[in-house]
């Protein structure tokens, strides 16, 4: 109990922190706390450790591949090559009706959608006639069923072998309706467009203008003939569609052209009959009214500029009159002045000569003189005549430019009205020319479209015709078993990692330690090679220098030093969960005592299930439940057994109310007195988890020895049995693994006395 405990230990208890109550002794080892990593000494552990399970899915999944391998059909794959050609060739200068592709990333990637589309598919199929090919058409096959598989690929194969009735009682296929056999045909050819599209495989190569067509089939030359019919009708469907648009424009602009050469027609004799309506005839560009106004302007200005010079020249002559009229154009070049002013010369010289003989006087000189003046007059009434003539020059000009003006006038309000008509007959005249320009552009156009059609070339050509393959693309039973066998070995090493991890029992002292915050006491080796009905204490007995007995003395000898000043003389061996080890403990434990001169005492308190009688092989007459009924005294119900040396108290019949009893004050007095009589009292208790006696009994146990069933118990499980016991303020001395495989053990690598346990067997006589 807890007030037997040594001052060293309620110190270290003192001392463990509070909010971890499972590591009284520190923080938890790396390898059993917050791992740091796995490293390769524990890989390789493991991998021992679970060579079976890694074995077990190779040979497994390796077999399975083969056998896949095996059933599979080979299958060939042919490929033909076709470039899309970025060049455009120009026979004939002449604009495409339908453009050339332009080789760019997205043209690629929609030229692959169309070769492997299902009309594309359909189209091949139909040429090849492959809808009654077999490979393709189920019902085609040779006995083949109309029952409808659940499941395809090799399940299709196996399914062969086997009946129709059991396929269907098994659920793999099914009978068809009277629906879905009317709609077997239409299924059949969906089925076989799907099969086709699913062997073929289209891609870019590379990042070039290369489109590769691969197929793939059972028949090597089947897969090069429609490798290559794929190509050929992409090619012949490319230039195909180029045809059917020229021919298709070719229609169209026909058609087009008759509506616009009677369009024109129509707009034209319009144009001519509003001119002709109104009047409107052209000269040069202009109408005649308009050719007319020009012509009467022209002369109108021509008869004011005419007018202008002859008045200047008037008032010229009117204003000389009177300074002489000598300067004057019109009266120098009269013929009548010239001949005058010579006369007058004449008779000037005359009168110089006769001035010189005659005088004044003279008749002669008067006779001149007369002449003389005559002869002026007559020059002055030209002069006057001259005046008069421009006068009427004037007179007759300014006559003409008021007949040209008036004239004018009346044209000019013509033109007026015929300029609005204009306005309407320049608007038909664009409306002809516009419709002239566009049929004479159509007709450009549909001559260029009718020389193209006979020029039209693909964008797209078979670069490399594909060739039947010499081996199959499908993978053989050999790649099938490599590939196999290296997955299957990273499944199981996976799964052998993950068991790993799953497994959550306590295998070592440093685990015990770590996880549940309890000294080890020591590993109990499991015996494998007992005699037949040989127990583990009759091992003990017969074999003291085995393994198996140094693991008991070890025990032992840890829990009389777990308290040097009182060693433990009433202990409680108990467990978390049936089927650990703990009876064969305790009863190990109690013989290996006696064997060592100790007065001991093995007591069966288990009063559920009493098992202390089956391991010793008695059946008992009376026992602890008549002791505490007061049927029986003490010394009736403690028996000897001979064989072992130790004295034994077991249980006969069950009582109904075992912690009543077990807690009475009765069963304090009996442990006191045993305590007194004996030097070693071993107690076999019920589990912790389930049932509440072993509570009570760890209360007045002077050390409690805590089984663990090595790698079945988990951490969980122990933890909660151990926290029942320190409810109950219970001294627990350790703990211990039970039923250890050895050799198991030992690939753990943990470094303990279980390690060694097989590797020294010459220390040991087992």
């Amino acid at each position: 109990m807890s007030d037997n405990a040594s001052p060293e230990r309620s110190s270290r208890e003192a001392q463990a922190p509070r909010e971890n109550p499972y590591y009284p002794y520190g923080e938890p080892p790396l390898a059993y706390g917050e791992p740091e990593g796995l490293d390769l000494k524990q890989l390789f552990g493991i991998l021992r450790r679970r060579r079976a399970v890694i074995l077990s899915t190779v040979v497994l999944i390796t077999t399975l591949a083969v056998l896949v391998g095996l059933l599979m059909t080979p299958k060939y794959t042919a490929t033909a090559l076709v470039m899309i050609d970025p060049r455009k060739e120009k026979i004939i200068n002449v604009e495409e009706v339908l453009q050339g592709l332009n080789p760019d990333t997205y043209v690629v990637e929609t030229q692959i959608k169309l070769i492997a589309s299902r009309a594309h598919a359909e189209q091949v199929m139909e040429r090849l006639r492959l809808f009654d090919d077999p490979e393709f058409n189920v019902a085609a096959r040779e006995g083949s069923r109309e029952l409808q598989l659940r499941f395809g690929g090799i399940w299709e194969k196996l399914a062969n072998y086997l009946p129709e009735g059991l396929l269907v009682a098994v659920g793999i296929a099914e009978e068809p309706t009277r629906e879905e056999l009317a709609l077997q045909p239409i299924l059949a050819r969906e089925a076989a467009i799907a099969a086709f599209l699913n062997n073929l495989r289209v891609r870019q190569e590379g990042r070039s203008y290369v489109i590769a067509i691969s197929f793939t089939s059972v028949d090597p030359a089947k897969a090069a003939r429609v490798a290559n019919t794929v190509a050929q009708l992409y090619v012949e469907s490319q230039r195909q569609a180029k045809v059917e648009a020229t021919q298709e424009a070719s229609s169209w602009l026909a058609e087009r052209l008759e509506t616009l050469r009677q369009e024109v027609v129509a707009k034209e004799r319009a144009v001519e009959e509003f001119r002709a309506r109104f009047g409107l005839v052209a000269a040069k560009g202009r109408t005649l009214t308009e050719q007319e106004l020009a012509d009467l302007n022209r002369e109108l200005a021509q008869a004011r500029a005419d007018l202008a010079a002859k008045r200047a020249k008037l008032e010229q002559i009117r204003a000389m009159r009177g300074q002489g009229l000598d300067a004057v154009a019109d009266v120098i070049a009269s013929p009548v002045i010239i001949n005058l002013r010579q006369q007058e010369a004449m008779l000037l010289k005359t009168e110089a000569e006769m001035r010189t003989l005659y005088g004044e006087k003279h008749p002669k000189m008067q006779q001149l003189l007369n002449e003389k003046e005559s002869l002026r007059r007559k020059i002055q009434d030209e002069v006057n005549r001259i005046i008069r003539n421009l006068q009427n020059e004037v007179n007759v000009a300014a006559a003409r430019v008021r007949s040209l003006e008036r004239d004018l006038d009346k044209l000019t309000n013509l033109t007026e009205e015929q300029r609005k008509k204009l306005v309407r007959l320049r608007q038909l005249e664009r409306e002809a020319q516009a419709s002239r320009q566009l049929y004479e552009a159509f007709l450009q156009r549909f001559k260029e479209t009718r020389e193209q059609a006979e020029v039209v070339k693909s964008d797209a050509r078979v670069i490399s015709e594909a060739a039947p393959p010499e081996s199959p693309s499908t993978p053989g039973p050999t790649l099938f078993a490599a590939v196999g066998f290296v997955g299957s070995s990273m499944l199981g090493v996976l799964l052998a990692l993950l068991l790993e991890r799953l497994d959550s029992g306590l295998r070592s002292g440093r685990q015990i330690e770590a996880e549940l915050g309890l000294p080890f006491f020591g590993l109990v080796p499991k015996l494998e090679r007992l005699k037949r009905n040989q127990k583990p204490h009759q091992y003990l007995m017969e074999k003291p220098l085995s393994a198996y007995a140094e693991a008991i003395r070890s025990i032992f000898t840890s829990l009389q030093l777990s308290d040097v000043d009182e060693p433990p003389k009433l202990v409680l061996v108990t467990s978390s969960i049936p089927q650990e080890g703990k009876t064969t403990l305790a009863v190990s434990l109690a013989v290996f005592a006696a064997r060592s001169s100790q007065r001991t005492l093995l007591m069966d308190l288990d009063l559920r299930h009493p098992s202390i009688q089956r391991e010793l092989g008695f059946e008992p007459e009376t026992g602890f439940v008549e002791y505490m009924a007061g049927e029986r005294e003490l010394e009736e119900v403690i028996r000897h057994h001979r064989e072992t040396g130790v004295d034994y108290l077991p249980i006969r019949k069950q009582t109904p109310n075992p912690t009543d009893l077990l807690g009475s004050r009765k069963m304090k007095q009996l442990l006191a007195e045993l305590k007194e009589k004996y030097d070693f009292v071993v107690i076999d208790s019920a589990p912790l988890l389930g049932v509440t006696d072993s509570r009570i009994l760890a209360r007045l146990a002077d050390k409690v020895l805590f089984a663990v069933r090595w790698d079945k118990t988990d951490a969980e499980t122990a933890r909660n049995a151990l926290d029942t016991l320190r409810d109950v303020r219970a001294d627990i001395a350790g703990a211990v693994l039970t039923l250890v495989d050895v050799k198991k053990h030992a690939q753990y690598g943990y470094g303990d006395v279980g390690q060694y346990y097989g590797k020294y067997q010459k220390y040991y006589h087992n």
